[in-house]
Parts: structure tokens; sequence; C-alpha cells
């Protein structure tokens, strides 16, 4: 599971790291707001932007920011930049708090707050809050595939495959609508809800999209091979049946496997 949960996690994290949609692109340019902000600390909010384009003056982008708050309480923005600064110097538990208080005072005005919340919870193994955010995505922003696939993502630790393969199925149809066509990390979501819901072969032409990417994975391997396994099984495929038990045996964590598919395996 822990695994896993890294894994999804990686996938969850270039989401909000790309900033693929117009709106995510507009605002980490720094010309989109959603709190009031004085001429002094507009200023400064373009000093902390100017710091961000170089690594070695991050922490003078988060001192930026963090004086704009200390000058005003209520700007939503300069705390999710805040958190943001702190992000991306690798204090995932201290972004938390910034996004929290951002997304808090916005009063559910910014996507872009309430996804960086969202995946920054996941990660730290948040999945109440997680879901919460991606709940409320789909809620204000339903035009978003975002959410869909936050939702989707989640499930596969929460336990809800049937909710989550409906979701992913909204954020694809979005995503499709957008032109924008489904990378990797979608293929391997795609899979492994395919898998958790008994589709296996659905599931396989997903596996093979990302095989290259995800080929030494313990959670890409564990799902391909027991999709392969069954479906072998069902069609009495031998060669199938020993290309799941090849992949199987790449598996380096077995004891985080569930009983039930280590049980498959034992043949």
């Amino acid at each position: 599971m822990k695994k896993l949960l890294l894994l999804l996690s990686l996938i969850i994290s270039t989401i909000s790291q790309g900033q693929t949609t117009s709106s995510f692109s507009n605002y980490f340019s720094g010309n989109k707001r959603y709190c009031e902000m004085s001429k002094e600390n507009l200023e400064l909010w373009k000093l902390g932007f100017d710091a961000l384009q170089f690594e070695k003056y991050y922490k003078y982008s988060s001192a930026a920011f963090l004086k704009i708050i200390k000058a005003d309480s209520t700007n939503c923005d300069a705390y999710f930049m805040a958190g943001y600064t702190c992000r991306i110097q690798n204090m995932p538990k201290e972004a938390l708090v910034y996004y929290y208080m951002a997304d808090s005072l916005a009063q559910n005005k910014s996507i872009e707050f309430k996804q960086n919340l969202a995946t920054t919870s996941f990660a730290l193994g948040n999945l109440k809050l997680s879901r919460k955010k991606y709940l409320e995505m789909v809620e204000f922003f339903p035009e978003s595939p975002e959410g869909y696939y936050g939702i989707a993502l989640t499930s596969t630790i929460i336990g809800d495959v049937e909710n989550g393969l409906e979701n992913m199925n909204k954020a694809a149809k979005i995503y499709n609508s957008l032109n924008n066509k489904l990378n990797d990390d979608s293929y391997l979501l795609f899979g492994i809800l395919l898998t958790r819901n008994g589709k296996f072969s659905e599931s396989l032409p997903y596996f093979e999209q990302c095989y290259s990417k995800y080929k030494k994975e313990d959670g890409f391997n564990t799902h391909y091979s027991y999709s392969l396994l069954k479906v072998s099984q069902i069609n009495k495929d031998e060669k199938m049946k020993q290309k799941a038990l090849k992949i199987y045996e790449k598996i380096k964590n077995k004891e985080e496997i569930t009983e039930e598919i280590r049980n498959e395996f034992k043949v």
C-alpha cells in the first residue's frame, strides 16, 4: 500500500506542478489574484515572483509573500504563494498549512488553491481532506477535468473504485473535448481502476500504453500481472499466463500485495 500511495502521489503531483490549463498558467505568471492587494503589497508580490525565477532566491520569494501576510492576514494569494514556495523547497507540511488558509480565505473562487491543497494533502496521506477538496472542485468548477481526476485517483486508496472509474471517464471526456490527449499517468490510472473493477481485458491496452514509463514500479507490475493472469485464465492462454508470472516476479515488495492477489499467483 505504501508503494502504491507513493506511485499515485507522483502521478497526482504532475497535475499541480504542470499547471497545464490557461487558468493555472495565468495565475503562476503573477497576473491573476483573488484577493485585493495594496500598492505596497503589489510591489512585494512582484518581487516574490521575480525571485521565483531562480532557485537560489526561493527563500527571498518566501520572505516577500510572508511579509504581505504580516501586513494583511486576509490576503489569500499571499498565503497560497507562501505555500507554493514551501512546496518547491520540499516543505510539504508547511505548504499544507498555507494552502489551507488560502483556500479558506478565497471562498471557493480558486481552483488553483483547491487543487494544490488536495495534491499536497494526498501526498501527506490525508486522504479525507484530499477527497473533500476534489469534491469541491467538481462542485464549483464542473467544467474542469482535474476534480474528477482527483476523485478517481483517491478512490484507488479509499476503495470506492467503481466511483473512481466513473469519475475517470468523466475526466477523460472533458480532456478529449479540450483536445488534450491522455498521458502515461492517465493510462496507468485507467489500468488500475479497470483492474480493481474486474474489467481485466479492458485494462490491458492501458497498461501497455504506459509500460515503458512504469515497468519498474511495483504498483504497475502488480495490477498489470494480475489482469494478465485473469485474462489468461478466462482464455486458457498459457503464453499470457507465463507473461503474467514473469511480470509478477519483478515486484520487489510482494508483502504489500493483497492476500487475494498473492494467492492467485501460487501456482
